[in-house]
């Protein structure tokens, strides 16, 4: 092609521009090459040169990557090691350029690029033989360039070394050891010990590319510096293989502790559009008009860890401050799936980035205005949806359009009142009984008290400041509860997709105590009083049919363009008679609550799992793991319990 070849200068261009296999994959000469006339630093063309079968597809133009779960069959298996040849040729191919763009770079440093170059000239012909073995031709499946455009940009030999050898060579860390075992589970041997050669080749290949990674970065760690090199779509989550973590290939390599046990807690979107979670949860005290502080910031501070378990993987978690590597390897090593976490000041922003919704605690003009400075689009919610007023106007007229025998009585709903002679003279109705009055905007059992009649003193005390903080309170009977429980949905375009349900546990003062996911929720009931529940209706029992039929459909209409999570909670109680009762809403949350992280945590810890909260004052579960970071002002720690204990 190029005539007589003597010079590095010149492999590399017959390897970069080649359009045959043969020229790509040809070795320098047996009598070796001279790094002369190095010529000019070249730029990167769009792509390297191909034949037509294999050129990367620019169109979008993809095949489904055949995974590992067919590969009894020789053609599926000769497919996956398509995608491993064009990678290899790919490295190859990115080695060339090295060699042709940076001619300035030192000696030692381009003699090892050219060593590298024909290892990976190896690995592909090795593929090659093995895959048409397998029945599959190198160019019968497109092939894409998504290392090339990641990597060909690079500005600097720092930038390859950062970009190639420590991110895409060290994933292949997990995945050549990985694919290897599978491989070899499928008795296909032979392709088992080609990865394992490329495997023992790969860690020398990032050992080399963290040598001079090391002598050219900055004074920082090589952790923080090679998350500062990594620049959108890139991040250290590429270092990582779609396989077990493998640390002892990378202190093979030579990284540090530091470095491997970081990445291997680190979490960012691979190609999945990420949501962007954060907590807080003050949304009914803001929308009261009431400054979030006292016991309400000390909840921010103490349970904001419990959106880690809210978000998957691929998603962003904003937190006050980033949890200790310490506390992140204990979570994940628990079972949990970290996101990605960043820490929020008011300079924060994520406007560089391509991100899906905003995902806070609860939608309040304060989170949307976040949401806007972390470039996304702000959510919108009604406030009235917050409102237990509303909430009992809802279960009203629900009550009113059912006719199952099992619900509650309509005289069992809470009444608005707007002073303490309106309280008192509601209490004076009717036999004497105990009351519960709470603020249209509250949560955790603040803004909410137990009365009987005649109640006079601190309780006429606490009244009267209840109501010069809020013009009108509901007041309902107090009922004696045998099961609380509540249902979680997502709403999205006026349809509500149910998540879960879940049993709870709360404090006399209604506080929030424990939440299990359970797809019973009334297992734990006596005979006659499931039957109670079940009997009738459909083959799947009254209950479902009433939820389904009833309830999620007047739910759906009331919530209107509301979207995003809702929780509604729920109880059962027996009445002065022994009858068993359903009061169908206590209240409705337009927003997550600690019922949706127990189903969350259930989805990554199994069934049976839970989220307890307890005082710094109490024992730890059986079995947890604190999401909660203890500090020497924690005052509450949220657990994640297993559901083996």
């Amino acid at each position: 092609m190029l005539g007589l070849m003597t010079t590095v200068r010149q492999f590399a261009e017959k390897v970069l521009f080649g359009e045959s296999l043969a020229d790509k994959l040809a070795p320098p000469p047996a009598a070796g090459l001279e790094d002369v006339a190095r010529g000019p630093a070249m730029e990167a063309p769009w792509m390297p040169g191909r034949p037509q079968a294999l050129r990367l597809q620019k169109d979008g133009v993809r095949v489904d990557f055949p995974g590992a779960a067919h590969l009894e069959d020789e053609r599926e298996r000769g497919r996956l090691l398509h995608f491993f040849a064009n990678h290899e040729l790919l490295a190859t191919e990115l080695m060339a350029l090295v060699l042709l763009k940076f001619p300035d770079a030192p000696a030692e440093f381009r003699a090892g690029v050219l060593k590298t170059l024909k290892e990976e000239q190896m690995h592909t012909k090795l593929y090659l033989r093995r895959m048409e073995a397998c029945g599959v031709d190198f160019g019968e499946l497109p092939v894409n360039g998504f290392f090339w455009n990641l990597v060909a940009p690079m500005r600097t030999p720092l930038d390859y070394v950062t970009r190639l050898s420590l991110t895409f060579e060290q994933a292949n860390l997990d995945y050549a050891r990985g694919y290897a075992e599978v491989f070899s589970e499928a008795g296909d041997h032979e392709t088992a010990g080609i990865l394992d050669r490329i495997y023992h080749d790969e860690i020398n290949h990032v050992h080399y590319g963290l040598s001079w990674f090391r002598r050219w970065r900055e004074g920082r760690s090589d952790w923080k510096s090679f998350c500062s090199l990594m620049t959108a779509p890139l991040s250290a989550a590429r270092a990582k293989g779609a396989f077990e973590f493998n640390e002892e290939g990378r202190r093979a390599a030579g990284l540090d502790e530091e470095f491997i046990r970081e990445l291997k807690v680190f979490s960012r979107s691979r190609g999945r559009v990420p949501d962007v979670f954060w907590f807080n949860p003050d949304a009914e005290e803001e929308w009261a008009g009431k400054a979030s502080k006292g016991a309400t910031g000390a909840i921010t501070r103490d349970l904001e860890m419990v959106m880690v378990a809210l978000a998957k993987a691929d998603d962003v978690a904003v937190l006050r401050e980033l949890p200790s590597l310490e506390h992140r390897e204990c979570l994940q090593s628990a079972g949990l799936e970290l996101p990605e976490m960043i820490p929020w000041n008011e300079q924060t922003t994520l406007k560089d980035r391509l991100l899906g919704e905003a995902r806070p605690w609860a939608v309040t003009p304060s989170s949307a205005a976040r949401a806007e400075a972390l470039g996304l689009e702000p959510p919108v919610i009604e406030p009235s949806r917050f409102s237990k007023i509303e909430h009992a106007r809802f279960l009203e007229r629900l009550l009113e359009a059912s006719d199952w025998d099992l619900l509650m009585d309509c005289r069992d709903i809470g009444r608005r009142v707007g002073s303490v002679k309106e309280v008192r003279d509601l209490l004076g109705e009717g036999p004497a009984r105990t009351w519960l009055v709470k603020a249209p905007f509250s949560t955790a059992g603040r803004d909410r008290m137990r009365l009987a009649p005649g109640f006079g003193g601190k309780d006429e005390a606490r009244l009267q400041a209840m109501f010069e903080r809020t013009p009108e309170l509901l007041v309902e009977p107090w009922l004696e509860r045998v099961l609380d429980f509540s249902i979680h949905y997502d709403v999205r375009d006026q349809a509500v997709r149910r998540k879960g349900i879940v049993v709870m546990e709360n404090t006399d003062r209604g506080q929030f105590r424990s939440a299990r996911a359970t797809r019973r929720p009334f297992e734990g009931l006596a005979d006659g009083d499931r039957r109670m529940i079940f009997e009738g209706g459909s083959g799947r029992g009254r209950w479902i049919d009433w939820l389904e039929q009833a309830f999620e459909p007047a739910l759906a209409d009331w919530l209107g363009d509301h979207r995003g999570p809702v929780g509604v909670d729920v109880f059962l109680f027996r009445e002065a008679s022994g009858e068993l009762r359903l009061r169908p809403v206590v209240e409705i949350n337009p927003r997550f609550t600690m019922g949706r992280v127990a189903i969350e945590l259930e989805r990554q810890l199994g069934a049976g799992a839970s989220l307890e909260i307890r005082t710094m004052s109490e024992e730890a579960p059986a079995g947890s793991t604190a999401l909660t970071v203890v500090g020497s002002g924690t005052r509450l720690v949220a657990y994640a319990v297993s559901g083996n204990r």
